[in-house]
């Protein structure tokens, strides 16, 4: 069973971006195997520019997504306002109504919603950081955050690189097996 559900969320350009923002999931379920998903979403879809706040809510409402019902591992990030918002009640501020619906149907959905863990993670960490296992704010850091951020940066660069072509504003990525 799926022990951990790791995500990452950016702006493509300045936050907030009018061209769209990226979300990374990679679900964890014992070191050996995963499953990984990355996507855009354009400004058109979220209805506003996209903040940096709002992909990284969207990766988790994707990751939750992913999740079985009965689900109670631990969700890891690097966004304390995203893990504020679904663990501690923080105010959802900026965020748009469909996001909140999504988040009151995952809530809904699984189970064991008060079972589940979470833990903030220290972004961009250094190789050394990485090998002690503690970021410089003292927060853990993972090798798993470390391919959420690179793969939501990679979708940025995809974006980038096919705007303009005849295709819809929100492209989906590939799931893979890692």
């Amino acid at each position: 069973m799926i022990a951990e559900l790791y995500v990452d969320g950016g702006v493509i350009g300045s936050n907030p971006s009018a061209i769209g923002g990226t979300y990374a999931v990679r679900l964890v379920h014992d070191d050996k195997h995963s499953i990984a998903e990355s996507g855009v979403i354009g400004a058109d879809d979220m209805g506003t520019d996209v903040t940096n706040n709002q992909t990284e809510m969207l990766a988790l409402l994707r990751g939750l997504a992913c999740l079985p019902d009965d689900w109670a591992g631990t969700v890891y990030s690097d966004s304390q306002v995203t893990l504020g918002r679904a663990f501690l009640g923080w105010k959802w501020r900026n965020i748009p109504e469909w996001m909140h619906q999504l988040y009151r149907q995952q809530r809904r959905r699984l189970v064991h919603w008060d079972q589940i863990k979470y833990v903030l993670l220290d972004g961009h960490p250094t190789k050394a950081q990485l090998a002690a296992g503690i970021g410089k704010r003292g927060h853990p850091v993972s090798e798993y955050n470390v391919w959420c951020d690179q793969a939501c940066r990679e979708a940025g660069e995809r974006w980038l690189d096919i705007i303009g072509t005849n295709i819809p504003s929100t492209l989906e990525l590939e799931l893979v097996s890692a």
